[in-house]
């Protein structure tokens, strides 16, 4: 039996630039050492020269049927994938044709003072809401970073192991900061308010507990005017902390809303997965006040939530609105073929990151003839 059976991530980041081979053995080893039933690979666009993880992890899950979905990210910034309002539109519409399951959108992407209800994002949520693809928006920062504090390591010169050893102020206890005003954040949410209003029948799922965790009632009427929303509860520098002042508010929060919540853990799949998966299980599955390596704080558990409640978190309610489709080899390999025409004359590109690309779409046509 997996250690976390029964549990769905849909919230992993994905990177490529390691080979086609190494990327499938990436998302098969993360697989593995999660214990997970699937992930959900979040393919962020970052920048001219790391814009192209979407082919690999289209070409993971049509390998692992069942194990992965994809969200594609739009290219803001990006003109040669079309980054006006029309452009983005038909970006949306080509995700959902080369058989992503779904959009990741970030904060900030479209660019520093670009308002979230200007026509570009009433473009990308009318190509949702006309694709039905679902979305996941990380939109603000915490207003608010607890106090942190850290295992002391001997200050004294020695020769033993690095990690016993002092290394200065980044081993110091910090105090509480922000990265984010509580001005600017209402801001940012009274932006998505008006979007939604809208575009009432797209299908989105805030990230990080949309930076509310500390205002449960605001998020509670939030959920009630939009009942296509949903949102993840993937741990920040401060999600948990709120949470914990007042677990039977929060557990009674999650029980009331245990249809609207999702798991995810915000890894990469790069890297070690299980610190998340065990933090947030702890969680929800104890009452146990723990320190959180991570983060540097406190967390009390909530337990006990129903069995029902934690089976609808951890895999239901996501696989309920992203089931899966299986992925259309032709149309997929026409879509890696486009990609790799977009992006094999960027100067930024490295040319075997974009030659990738195009090994894809030779597998996919492979798969064709299979």
């Amino acid at each position: 039996m997996r250690h976390n059976q029964g549990i769905w991530d849909a919230h992993v980041h994905t990177h490529g630039g390691c080979t086609v081979d190494g990327y499938l053995r990436n998302g098969r080893d993360n697989l593995s050492a999660s214990g997970l039933d699937g992930m959900n690979l979040l393919c962020v666009r970052h920048g001219r020269s790391a814009c192209i993880s979407d082919a690999e992890a289209l070409l993971l899950k049509a390998l692992l049927p069942g194990r992965f979905t994809v969200y594609c990210n739009p290219a803001f910034q990006i003109e040669e994938f079309g980054s006006d309002a029309e452009g983005l539109f038909k970006q949306i519409l080509g995700f959902a044709e080369a058989g992503a399951d779904g959009v990741k959108l970030g904060d900030g992407e479209a660019g520093e003072n670009v308002n979230l209800d200007s026509p570009l994002y009433d473009a990308i949520f009318s190509a949702l809401e006309k694709t039905d693809l679902p979305a996941l928006f990380h939109v603000g920062a915490a207003p608010y970073i607890p106090a942190r504090r850290y295992f002391q390591k001997n200050k004294y010169p020695v020769a033993g192991p690095p990690w016993m050893v002092y290394t200065g102020k980044q081993d110091d206890d910090q105090e509480a900061t922000s990265r984010i005003s509580r001005e600017n954040l209402a801001e940012r949410h009274q932006q998505i308010d008006n979007l939604l209003s809208r575009h009432p029948n797209a299908r989105v799922t805030f990230a990080h507990f949309f930076f509310k965790a500390d205002d449960l009632d605001g998020m509670a009427d939030f959920l009630n005017r939009y009942p296509n929303i949903r949102i993840d509860i993937t741990p920040c520098s401060d999600l948990y902390y709120h949470l914990s002042q007042t677990p039977k508010r929060s557990r009674d929060f999650f029980e009331t809303y245990s249809d609207r919540l999702i798991f995810g853990t915000d890894n990469e799949m790069e890297l070690d997965p299980v610190l998340q998966i065990s933090l947030i299980r702890q969680f929800l599955e104890t009452d146990e006040t723990f320190f959180s390596v991570k983060y540097g704080f406190d967390i009390t558990g909530i337990a006990p939530l129903q069995k029902e409640t934690l089976k609808k978190i951890y895999c239901d309610n996501f696989r309920k609105m992203v089931p899966g489709t299986a992925v259309n080899a032709k149309k997929a390999a026409s879509y890696c073929e486009y990609l790799y025409e977009t992006v094999k004359e960027f100067a930024e590109m490295p040319k075997e990151n974009a030659l990738e690309v195009l090994e894809v779409a030779r597998r996919f046509q492979a798969m064709r003839g299979s």
